[in-house]
């Protein structure tokens, strides 16, 4: 991969192009894709980040499991908090203390997440990235001013094929609120790898990701959550997004397997109560028989539009709101059966 991503810029954005014309998509997809599986390289390839970092996800969805036909930009990783001193005495998931201590550990936590963040591990990528890209040539990196949990890696672009919706960068989104397990180790290809591996030498990126199972109860909580969301709180920008992934892994076998594991839905909620606390959120009736997936009305209308507004992100013909709707309800009644 890093011979493409030091290649002339003409020569890389050819194979960026008769990419996405053998897929029929946009070419600026292709290219970002290819980005997003070099960055997911280096962060596995790297002993100094080994077991520390978890990939999950809507990306992990869509490049591991083919659970989803979103193209998901962001990579979303976990950072474990026990690396960074957060184990006996300073575990969230101590029995028996306040929530005011809780609140507290998970405060310093979220303070030690962004410091290693902006520090350690910056340094790390920034260095590992220097030694392939070389230094300033047309890409950046840096933590967002927005939001210190956040990584923006600016690549250098090759295609003039723009999207007004998708912008030559690569989101990192570290946490240290995610549990670990079940996890296995996968191999991930770019879309240009996959077509031409002749020119993508060296294709395969490995990583350590959270198995779909979870990831379906994860979402499914969120759902579940957002139902009860009172209606003076508006609902996060993008959030159809996990009304349409789930919709989607209730026609595959993620869905089989999640079922199957009940315990691990207990096991997705308790660890929400502790890291997620909140009094509307309902984490008590997220279980079989009274389990919510479908919004209410009154939320259906934003979602609808948020949608519309994803679909461009999606491949082949979107699904419909309404069929969404339709397959979360069936989806909602074989849960709560």
């Amino acid at each position: 991969m890093n011979k493409v991503a030091i290649m002339e810029a003409r020569a890389r954005a050819e194979l960026f192009s008769e990419t996405a014309e053998r897929m029929n998509v946009a070419e600026a997809i292709i290219e970002k894709d290819f980005w997003v599986c070099w960055v997911l390289k280096q962060l596995f390839s790297n002993k100094a980040f080994e077991g520390r970092l978890l990939f999950k996800g809507g990306t992990s969805l869509s490049k591991i499991f083919k659970a989803i036909n979103r193209f998901s930009e962001d990579i979303d990783l976990a950072v474990d908090y026990e690396t960074l001193g957060f184990n006996g005495e300073n575990d969230p998931r101590q029995e028996n203390i306040s929530n005011t201590k809780r609140n507290k550990i998970l405060g310093k936590m979220m303070e030690e997440c962004q410091r290693y963040i902006g520090g350690e591990f910056l340094d790390l990528l920034g260095k590992q990235f220097r030694e392939t890209l070389g230094a300033g040539h047309g890409w950046g990196l840096e933590v967002s001013k927005d939001d210190k949990n956040v990584v923006l890696f600016h690549y250098p672009a090759a295609s003039t094929k723009r999207l007004a919706y998708l912008g030559p960068q690569v989101i990192l989104e570290l946490g240290t609120h995610a549990e670990f397990v079940p996890r296995d180790r996968f191999a991930i290809r770019s879309f240009a790898g996959e077509h031409f591996p002749k020119v993508v030498v060296d294709n395969d990126v490995p990583v350590v990701a959270l198995l779909g199972k979870r990831t379906f109860w994860e979402k499914v909580t969120i759902l579940h959550v957002e139902y009860h969301r009172p209606e003076d709180k508006q609902i996060p920008d993008r959030y159809s997004r996990h009304f349409y992934d789930v919709a989607m892994m209730a026609e595959g076998k993620i869905k089989e397997e999640a079922l199957a594991d009940r315990e691990l839905l207990a096991q997705v909620v308790k660890h929400k109560e502790t890291f997620y606390s909140s009094g509307w959120a309902r984490y008590d009736l997220a279980k079989a028989g009274s389990l919510r997936l479908v919004p209410p009305k009154n939320r259906r209308g934003a979602l609808e539009q948020d949608h519309k507004k994803m679909a461009a992100m999606i491949f082949g013909d979107p699904p419909s709101f309404g069929w969404i709707l339709d397959r979360l309800a069936k989806l909602e009644n074989e849960i709560n059966k």
